[in-house]
Parts: C-alpha cells; structure tokens; sequence
C-alpha cells in the first residue's frame, strides 16, 4: 500500500511538472512572437561597473592579478573574464 502511493505520487509529480513546462515553452514562445527578447541581456562596455574601471588600470599594470582584481570589485572571476574580453576587442 505504502509503496504504490510512493508511486501514484511520483506519477502526479512527473505529469504536474511536464505540464509546468509546456506552460513555459508556450509563454516563451508567445513573447518572442510579440517581438520580446528571451534569456539575459548581452553585456556591453556600458553595463561593466565602475568599480571595474577604478581598479582596471592597476590590473594592466601588474600591481592587481586577476583574482585580487575580481576581489576588490566584489565580482566572481569569469565575470572579471567576461569584461576583460570586452574590453579587449
């Protein structure tokens, strides 16, 4: 008994969730079609912080290696990444 309620519910839970996302794909696709753009924004050199900015040149001068720079500016690595290659192109 215990073990076809575990059962019935896990079949509930699969079918409530396939549901769930149907929903999404439908609404995404409903966005995109009245011209939305879906996912996060592209970063740009105007979105870095200012705060990168300060302490860039200090990084270009080898007093700031990379991980002391994402460091100071409160940023994860791949973000300090992400804006040095913006920067670079």
């Amino acid at each position: 008994m215990n073990n076809a309620f575990i059962q019935m519910s896990g079949v509930f839970a699969e079918l409530e969730l396939r549901i769930i996302r149907e929903r999404v794909r439908s609404g995404m696709a409903n966005a995109k079609a009245k011209g939305k753009k879906i996912g996060r924004p592209h970063a740009t050199k105007d979105s870095i912080p200012a705060a990168f900015y300060r302490h860039y040149p200090a990084y270009q001068k080898g007093q700031l290696n990379l991980s002391e720079l994402a460091r100071v500016c409160n940023l994860s690595r791949t973000t300090v990444y992400k804006y040095l290659s913006l920067l670079e192109q």
